[in-house]
């Protein structure tokens, strides 16, 4: 019995040491570590950042990102308010047998059909288009109903312009006709 606890000893201990002995990575001269990629493949952190970052021996190497095909690229947009003053632009699109002729888009404000690279940028909507009105609640913060079409929280000026019905005291359950409590408080709503 005693040998047999001794013979398990000599053949468990080996192995509980090596289970507890840590595997490390190859020490990599400092020079050899040129790029992310690199950095990252020698077991380094990565800052879970845009773009990623990765740091060896106090250096750090930032992931490059493939710029996407864009008429605008990122650095040369401006930065826009939310503000609704809506312009009509043309976008150009690309068609797959032929050239195409641009389209008449409306944009929330000229800031924004900039960015789009939109040519023949015109103030108001664009004839025979109907103003957008997620889009324009959307864009001054607004909460779109799209079930009844309506923007919580958007002005009478605004709504207005948009064409739309303005209530500046909605019943906070008007879209639920089985509630059994409702709270007594206004809603500003612009109904379409």
């Amino acid at each position: 019995m005693k040998t047999f606890s001794q013979l398990s000893m000599l053949i468990l201990f080996p192995l509980l040491l090596a289970g507890c002995t840590t595997v490390r990575a190859p020490e990599i001269p400092e020079g050899q570590v040129t790029g992310f990629e690199e950095c990252v493949a020698m077991g380094n952190p990565v800052m879970e950042s845009y773009p990623r970052q990765c740091s060896h021996n106090g250096q750090v190497f930032i992931e490059e990102i493939e710029e996407v095909d864009s008429p605008v690229s990122q650095d040369d947009r401006k930065p826009c308010t939310r503000e609704y003053m809506p312009v009509c632009g043309e976008v150009q699109v690309q068609c797959i047998k032929a050239p195409c002729p641009p389209i008449k888009t409306t944009f929330s404000n000229r800031c924004e059909a900039e960015n789009a690279d939109a040519t023949n940028i015109a103030d108001g909507v664009c004839e025979d288009e109907a103003p957008n009105p997620e889009g324009a609640c959307l864009s001054f913060d607004g909460n779109w109903l799209s079930d009844s079409q309506e923007c919580e929280g958007m002005s009478k000026e605004q709504c207005e312009t948009l064409g739309g019905i303005f209530n500046e005291c909605a019943s906070a359950c008007r879209n639920d006709p089985e509630a059994e409590i409702c709270t007594m408080q206004c809603v500003i709503v612009c109904q379409f």
